[in-house]
């Protein structure tokens, strides 16, 4: 699994989490990669892994929400 497109994760989160207000920030995939296959494949298979871990959940399919209090900001 490449590992180029996680910076671009982490900015959108930050971002996101900033703005958001309440106690959960939404991820969207189609938001963080704007069309490319490649960036969408490898953060699905980053944000199924933290679904595993149990740091997010899924809400539909592209959509995943991290707790705010699991990012630490």
């Amino acid at each position: 699994m490449s590992v180029s497109y996680i910076p671009a994760l982490r900015l959108y989160i930050r971002s996101c989490a900033e703005k958001a207000r309440g106690g959960v920030v939404s991820v969207r995939i189609r938001d963080v990669c704007a069309g490319d296959k490649r960036c969408e494949y490898v953060l699905a298979a980053v944000m199924k892994d933290l679904i595993n871990k149990g740091v997010a959940q899924r809400r539909k399919q592209g959509v995943c929400l991290i707790d705010r209090s699991a990012l630490g900001i």
